[in-house]
């Protein structure tokens, strides 16, 4: 079986869902289907669970085991990807220093490879997307957090300890905000969802604004999320629309930060982005000259992630087929 004919199993762990997908290393989905991630009595439970799944996906693929050639995994840092290891994912303290490769690879008994879902992006983007092939991309999740994936010359930047691209993490204002890292300042602090809308909660409360917000929430906290923020930008609510600039602010001083140190081709922009579409993109564009010279800012594509809902698990497709290039 050549590689380029060869069934791939993908499994994408996010924080509340586990994703399973088999599909071809030319990225085609052939089926899916999903799991919680959480609620699980022991590691072994979820390990019997993930294995069920494994099979009924297979099977609804009509594959058989043997046909498999690899599989690929897509898991959220911090991880040690030459271990196999989730180190420490914060939704799941259960699994501290799970060896998700050994497990996986004991229930498919083929080949397994693993990396944090920031590059297994990148790497989607880089072999299935509209951009595939293009050598100097930089992937950004820009969701609940902000996470990254750089491809440089043609390669995954991985880092010397996993940890390349934990673009989130980089420093843009000591007195910022709060970080669920511990520090204060982080560009994700900023632009990651989760605490964008704690951070506006807290605003309203504090200030006492009158604003739509309140309505579309109910005045729950948790229900009060990028996307309620957007619809009530786009109504024309003062306090939401002066709150999505601030975010399109912050998101062009980090991405005109990447632009400097690495001169991308690409840059693409996961979920928040893909929803809000040029409502999002035309702002961050209008304020990136600010931050960037001009003719590396002239050079580069800046646009919303071209796969679409389906990243999560082309990514972990994504991560095999890279790993059996190189072998």
């Amino acid at each position: 079986m050549s590689k380029d004919n060869s069934i791939i199993l993908g499994i994408d762990i996010g924080g509340t869902k586990t994703s399973v997908c088999v599909g071809s290393a030319a990225g085609h989905i052939h089926a899916q289907s999903r799991m919680s991630s959480g609620g699980y009595a022991s590691i072994q439970h979820y390990r019997d669970e993930l294995a069920r799944l494994c099979a009924s996906v297979m099977q609804q693929a009509g594959v058989q085991p043997a046909a498999l050639r690899a599989a690929g995994i897509s898991a959220p840092g911090p991880l040690d990807v030459k271990r196999g290891v989730l180190i420490a994912p914060p939704n799941n303290p259960d699994w501290r220093d799970l060896a998700i490769v050994e497990l996986v690879r004991g229930i498919l008994q083929v080949p397994v490879f693993f990396n944090n879902d920031g590059n297994a992006c990148a790497l989607a983007e880089y072999n299935f997307g509209a951009y595939r092939g293009t050598p100097n991309l930089v992937y950004l999740t820009f969701s609940t957090g902000m996470g990254g994936g750089i491809i440089a010359n043609g390669q995954l930047i991985q880092g010397h300890t996993d940890t390349a691209a934990e673009v989130g993490h980089h420093l843009i204002d000591p007195q910022g905000p709060l970080c669920g890292c511990g520090r204060r300042g982080c560009w994700e602090a900023f632009v990651g969802g989760r605490r964008l809308a704690e951070r506006l909660w807290e605003k309203i409360q504090r200030d006492d604004i009158r604003t739509s917000l309140l309505t579309k929430t109910g005045g729950d906290p948790q229900k009060l999320d990028v996307q309620t923020l957007m619809a009530a930008a786009r109504e024309g609510d003062a306090f939401a629309l002066a709150e999505w600039d601030e975010l399109a602010e912050r998101l062009a001083q980090g991405v005109g930060n990447l632009i400097m140190i690495l001169n991308p081709q690409v840059v693409l922009l996961g979920t928040i982005a893909v929803h809000a579409g040029e409502f999002i993109m035309a702002p961050l564009r209008d304020k990136l000259p600010k931050y960037t010279w001009p003719w590396p800012l002239a050079a580069c594509k800046i646009a919303p992630s071209t796969l679409g809902p389906e990243i999560g698990d082309m990514s972990a497709l994504a991560v095999a087929v890279t790993a059996l290039r190189q072998t």
